[in-house]
């Protein structure tokens, strides 16, 4: 696969902060794949993905070195309106994602297409396909401001995805939902990436993880401690002092060290099923 993003050698520190935030990040995104970014609180995840959609330094200033290219352009040479249509951010609180300007979630999700002047016929048949496909159909003429946490992290979602970039960045996205919501919300993606988009996601949830990402990014004390296949980075023992590990993984080594499973290692729930019931078999022999 082609690299989508190249992010060459990225630095970041904070107005008045000594300490950079992000020292001297240099990686590739794949077109097509799902990247999932993890690390303790404070590695620098969410300023890696304000400095990817250009937050930083559009919005957000600070001491920012080297370069982020997307599709062989320089996001410093694009506009934010420019940029809305290549890359999307949903923010780990999405209250504040709202434009606070609008009275009614039709208008919320509305809101980016009429900054870039699509025609108002396209503009409200988008409105509703997103609705529908965020499952808010039956809010949209409600207040944004009268929603519950939930319902404001599907329209945030909604927002982005309505501009339809070639990549979005997901910031703790289930933040605000609960288990059945955030599986709906991550059938969704996984129906996004199935259309070619490109994904970064931002994750506490290890099994999550394992189920959805391609690749994974473990990051700490602001800089890349490994980027690699998702099943390679769970099986690093040396990680799992700056990142979790899926309990399926787990679980897996636990049969090892019985003697009850010689394979591949677990991450994903169906294949560690796998392994327990044909553990219990062999149990029964």
């Amino acid at each position: 696969m082609e690299d989508i993003i190249q992010v060459c050698n990225v630095s970041f520190s904070y107005n008045g902060e000594g300490k950079k935030v992000l020292h001297d990040i240099s990686f590739e995104v794949k077109k097509g794949e799902i990247l999932a970014v993890i690390g303790e609180n404070d590695s620098g995840k969410s300023t890696l993905c304000q400095i990817l959609v250009g937050l930083i330094p559009h919005y957000i200033t600070g001491e920012l070195e080297g370069d982020v290219i997307i599709e062989d352009t320089k996001i410093s040479d694009l506009s934010m309106g420019e940029l809305a249509t290549k890359i999307g951010l949903v923010f780990q609180n999405p209250f504040n994602q709202l434009t606070y300007t609008t009275s009614t979630v039709r208008d919320e999700l509305a809101f980016g297409l009429g900054n870039i002047g699509v025609p108002r016929d396209e503009m409200l048949l988008r409105v509703e396909q997103m609705a529908k496909l965020m499952r808010v159909t039956e809010i949209l003429d409600r207040n944004p401001l009268q929603l519950s946490g939930g319902q404001v992290q599907r329209v945030a979602l909604g927002s982005c995805l309505i501009m339809n970039p070639d990549i979005v960045v997901l910031d703790e996205c289930c933040s605000q939902l609960d288990p059945m919501g955030s599986e709906e919300i991550f059938s969704i993606i996984n129906d996004l990436k199935e259309r070619g988009m490109t994904i970064i996601i931002v994750d506490h949830d290890m099994e999550r993880v394992a189920r959805i990402a391609d690749r994974v990014m473990v990051l700490h004390d602001s800089e890349i401690m490994k980027l690699e296949k998702t099943t390679v980075v769970f099986s690093d023992k040396s990680l799992r002092e700056y990142a979790g590990v899926p309990d399926f993984t787990i679980m897996g080594e636990c049969l090892e060290e019985m003697n009850l499973y010689h394979g591949p290692l677990l991450v994903r729930e169906e294949e560690t099923v796998s392994a327990v019931l044909a553990s219990r078999i062999e149990e029964e022999r």
